[in-house]
């Protein structure tokens, strides 16, 4: 048993020997030949086949489910909420305006700022020309309440008292009444209504005004003495112009030292009227110290007064506040004059219409210059205060 074990381990070894012998020689032959080409050819591996298409019922997307139809009521759209039915538009009131001249300019001013007023409170103006024709004002009246179209009147009376049957007969037949500028009655003192059942009057009193031409006066006249006036009137007996007189006459009265020299009429025609009145007034009183008048009359006195070489020896004062006058005064060619405020009275007396339409209450009586600055006095000092309202 030994002598097989020997021999079947000396054939394990020389089977060893030989292949240990073998992998020698190959990797000899790998050294010697490391930097020959190759000759040996790769056997490349073929391309793989494509992939057969797929089945298309087999590849085909799945059906998307269909989608649950929307319940009507959950997805209908809220119904519109209803538009709001718009609100009619009330019927504007109808106001006559019967005016004493629509082509004088203090009365344009006034017309303008009712008119402002008028629009802005759904009220409708209709403007009656009168041309200064007391005659033509009266059948225009009667027009008015006659028509049944109007809820009030706005009068700027030509013959004052005289249109009291007038502004009567209107409160019968239901229209409301404002008077505007004038006085409607007897008493130029005060600027209260003085016909019954009249809402409201508004203007300032030709006595008030005549006070304040005096007060203007007294100032100019406080350096002199004596000092020697020219009064001109617009017309020299017509009851407003009266009026005016009395209210300065009054004033100056307390002063001594005042005296008035000459008076003449401007008509109320424009610098023309000054200008032929102060050229009269000279041939009598070459030599005075101050100059009272309405604006335009004391326009065209300026005109003279610069031509004969005395515009510097005589204070002029003025009655109205227009444009004129303020740049004047401004200027230092007048020493002042009274405010005139044709635009606010506009705008009071419509304001005053539209209350009592609407149920609010009456104006009264109603002084549009206690308000302004020293009581509508105007100098030098203040003149910047004012803002003219109409073009005189």
């Amino acid at each position: 048993m030994a002598r097989i074990t020997f021999r079947r381990l000396s054939i394990v070894w020389l089977a060893l020997f030989a292949v240990f012998a073998l992998v020698a020689a190959s990797c000899g032959d790998d050294d010697d030949d490391d930097s020959a080409p190759s000759t040996a050819t790769q056997t490349q591996a073929p391309d793989p086949e494509p992939a057969p298409d797929p089945d298309p019922e087999e590849t085909a997307e799945p059906e998307e489910a269909p989608e649950p139809e929307p319940d009507p009521e959950e997805t209908a759209e809220p119904a519109p909420e209803p538009e709001p039915e718009p609100e009619e538009t009330a019927e504007p009131l109808q106001v006559a305006y019967l005016s004493a001249s629509s082509a004088n300019t203090w009365l344009l001013a006034s017309r303008q700022q009712m008119e402002t007023v008028a629009a802005a409170n759904n009220v409708e103006l209709t403007e009656f020309d009168a041309q200064f024709d007391p005659g033509l004002q009266a059948t225009q009246f009667q027009d008015v309440i006659a028509s049944g179209n109007y809820d009030g009147v706005v009068l700027v009376a030509i013959t004052g008292i005289a249109t009291a049957p007038d502004i009567a007969d209107a409160l019968d037949a239901g229209l409301e009444v404002v008077t505007l500028n004038q006085v409607v009655g007897e008493d130029f003192t005060t600027s209260d209504p003085q016909v019954p059942g009249v809402s409201a009057n508004v203007m300032a009193a030709p006595f008030v005004n005549g006070q304040r031409y005096g007060q203007l006066t007294v100032q100019a006249c406080a350096d002199l003495d004596p000092c020697e006036v020219v009064y001109i009137y617009g017309i020299k007996g017509l009851p407003l112009d009266d009026a005016l007189r009395s209210g300065f006459d009054e004033v100056i009265a307390d002063h001594p030292n005042i005296t008035v020299v000459a008076e003449g009429e401007g008509q109320y025609l424009g610098p023309e009227g000054g200008i032929n009145a102060t050229q009269d007034i000279l041939q009598v009183s070459p030599d005075f110290d101050v100059l009272v008048g309405a604006d335009q009359s004391v326009q065209g006195a300026e005109i003279v007064l610069a031509e004969e070489g005395k515009l510097d020896q005589v204070r002029l004062i003025g009655l109205g506040g227009s444009a004129p006058a303020i740049e004047a005064i401004a200027d230092g060619r007048w020493f002042g004059g009274v405010f005139g405020a044709p635009g606010d009275e506009g705008r009071i007396a419509m304001e005053a219409m539209v209350s009592v339409l609407t149920g609010g209450r009456d104006f009264g009586g109603v002084d549009p210059l206690v308000d302004l600055p020293d009581n509508g006095l105007i100098t030098a000092d203040n003149v910047d205060l004012f803002t003219p309202q109409w073009d005189g």
